[in-house]
Formats: structure tokens, C-alpha cells, sequence
């Protein structure tokens, strides 16, 4: 039993006293990268004066035309929603399209909020009872038709609309 525990000490004492070899050296490229060469400066051209004369040499700046607004406008359809089928609705989106009204037909539940721009979609979040209602507006290129989606509490849906006012 000596000789056994004298080999386990003796054998755990010459694992203990080896060293740890370091870690591999790696050496970095010593040349730098080349740097771009300077490309020669353009000459510069001297054109003789000319002559003023009455008439302007250049044509008067045509006004360029304001961009037409893409969403604002009444935009209205008919929308699938889950409990009460298709509705009639409008989507009111003012001329700085920073709010929109949404309006259902035949009844008096309206609600006016702010509008947020994301890409080529116009959304707005309306409060109604213990739930919000999203509507979002993403014109066509026509410009007279847009999809509309609605999402709330039991309701993902979509609809085309047509802009009934500019």
C-alpha cells in the first residue's frame, strides 16, 4: 500500500512541477500597405474675357412644381371587421398629412389622431374602448387607389380604398 501511495504522490508531484508552454507568437506582415498614389491635378484653363452684352446670358430658373402629397385626401372603402362584417369607412388624412380622421359610415363613432410616416405607409393609432385600432394607408402608384389595413383586438384586415377627395 506504501509503495502504490508513494507512486500516486510522486507521479502528481511531477504533473504539479511541469511548466506551461506559452502560447504561439504570431508576427504581424512587417510591410506597411501601399498607400494610393496622388493623382495629378487638372491644369487649369484660362478662356479670354468676353464681351458683356444687354441680354443675360442665361435663361430665367423655371419654378419647379411642389410635390404633389401622396396621402392626404379622403381616402374611402369598405373594411371586413370581425364582429360587424363590411363596413363603410373613411380615412380623412389632412393636407400636411400629420393627422387622420377615421369616420364609419352611419355611425357616430369618429376618432381624429396623429399620423406617422414610415416609407411608403401613413398609420395612425386610434383608442377605442379596452383595445387600439391601427390603420395604415399605402397608396398605389395611381395615386387614386391605396391598401388599407386595419389591425385590432380579433382583427388583421385589408381593403383597397379609393381617395374620393385630393
Amino acid at each position: 500500500m506504501k509503495s502504490s501511495t508513494s507512486i500516486l504522490v510522486g507521479s502528481l508531484l511531477l504533473f504539479l512541477s511541469a511548466q506551461q508552454l506559452p502560447a504561439p507568437i504570431l508576427e504581424e506582415n512587417p510591410t506597411p500597405a501601399p498607400e494610393p498614389s496622388a493623382k495629378p491635378k487638372a491644369k487649369r484653363v484660362i478662356e479670354p474675357k468676353r464681351e458683356r452684352t444687354a441680354t443675360p446670358s442665361r435663361a430665367a430658373p423655371t419654378p419647379t412644381p411642389a410635390p404633389s402629397k401622396k396621402f392626404a385626401g379622403t381616402w374611402s372603402g369598405i373594411m371586413p371587421e370581425v364582429p360587424w362584417g363590411n363596413v363603410p369607412t373613411e380615412l380623412i388624412v389632412n393636407e400636411d398629412e400629420t393627422t387622420m380622421e377615421w369616420r364609419e359610415s352611419g355611425k357616430s363613432k369618429a376618432g381624429i389622431t396623429k399620423a406617422n410616416l414610415n416609407g411608403g405607409t401613413l398609420s395612425a393609432r386610434f383608442p377605442i374602448g379596452f383595445t387600439t385600432a391601427v390603420w395604415f394607408v399605402s397608396p398605389h402608384a395611381d395615386g387614386i387607389t391605396a391598401d388599407i389595413r386595419m389591425t385590432a383586438f380579433m382583427n388583421d384586415d385589408q381593403a383597397v380604398f379609393r381617395r374620393t377627395s385630393p
